[in-house]
Parts: C-alpha cells; sequence; structure tokens
C-alpha cells in the first residue's frame, strides 16, 4: 500500500522537453533583454544633448510620424496599388425566390402567349399517351427516372394558368 501514495521524484530541468509555454518565455525573456539594452544606450546618446535639443530631437520625430501617417491615408484614397487592401462595402442583397408556392399570383404581364399553351398540352398529351402502350411505358420510365419531378411540374404549370387565366385559354 505504500507505494501508491509515495511522492515522485522531481525532474531535474534538463530533462524536460521544451514545450510551447517555455519557449514562449524563452523568446519573451529575449525581447525584454534586448528592449532594455536598447533603452539604455538611447539613454545614453540622449544625454549628451541638451534638454532644448532633446525636446527638438523629440518634435521632429513626431512631425516625421506624423507625416508619415498622413502620408499613408492620402496614398490609400489616391494611389492604385492599394486596391487589394481595401475594404469595399458592397449592398446587401436580399435573395430572390427559387420557387414560389401554389398560394403565389403572378401579373398578367407574365402570361404566356396561346401559341406555348398550346405546347404545354401537346406535351402533355404526348406525356399521357406513352403510358398507353408497353414500348411507351419504358419511355415514360426513362423519362421519370431522367427528371423525377417533370410530371409534379407540368401539373401545377397546368392549374396555375388554368386558375389564372380561364378565360384567355380555355375557350380555344
Amino acid at each position: 500500500m505504500k507505494f501508491l501514495f509515495q511522492r515522485r521524484k522531481k525532474e531535474t530541468e534538463s530533462n524536460k522537453t521544451l514545450n510551447p509555454n517555455s519557449l514562449l518565455k524563452i523568446v519573451e525573456k529575449g525581447y525584454c533583454y534586448f528592449q532594455s539594452k536598447w533603452a539604455e544606450w538611447m539613454t545614453k546618446q540622449t544625454a549628451k544633448l541638451s534638454i532644448r535639443n532633446q525636446v527638438a530631437v523629440f518634435g521632429f520625430l513626431i512631425v516625421c510620424a506624423n507625416a508619415y501617417s498622413v502620408y499613408l491615408i492620402a496614398r490609400s484614397f489616391s494611389d492604385t496599388d492599394f486596391n487589394s487592401n481595401r475594404i469595399t462595402v458592397t449592398p446587401i442583397v436580399k435573395p430572390v425566390k427559387t420557387f414560389q408556392t401554389d398560394e403565389a399570383t403572378a401579373n398578367k404581364s407574365s402570361a404566356i402567349s396561346k401559341k406555348e399553351w398550346n405546347k404545354i398540352i401537346r406535351f402533355r398529351g404526348y406525356i399521357d399517351s406513352l403510358g398507353r402502350s408497353s414500348t411507351g411505358k419504358k419511355v415514360l420510365d426513362s423519362i421519370k427516372n431522367q427528371d423525377s419531378g417533370l410530371l409534379e411540374r407540368l401539373a401545377r404549370i397546368e392549374n396555375y394558368y388554368q386558375s389564372n387565366f380561364k378565360n384567355d385559354y380555355h375557350g380555344k
């Protein structure tokens, strides 16, 4: 029982492999070291200057930074080199319905001509005649296999035009 609750010996740092967190800490320490050395060097360089010269150098750096910022802003509005980096605004477009329900009513301006209506009627007659013979049934079955919703769509079209345009097409 004693070995179940026994503490493990701590591994030494040299045995551990580097994990991402330890690598991040090493990089962070290196960055802080570089930053402190840069600050020390800048302090030494500016210690030689008078306060008036320090203010002048600081003012010059501010003017340069602002001028560069204004240059980038102006260039982004006028130059064509930044076209790939520009943010464009595209208007939101409401999608058109891909299908209409049976309750939807259309304008009379979308009516088909009498010639097109006759083509639909003849096609419907052809489809109905296919079911009367054995070879026709094979053709009808292949049509149904190729486009399973064809007969339903044809019936919807007929019902739609018969209900909305009765007076126009029933009096052939």
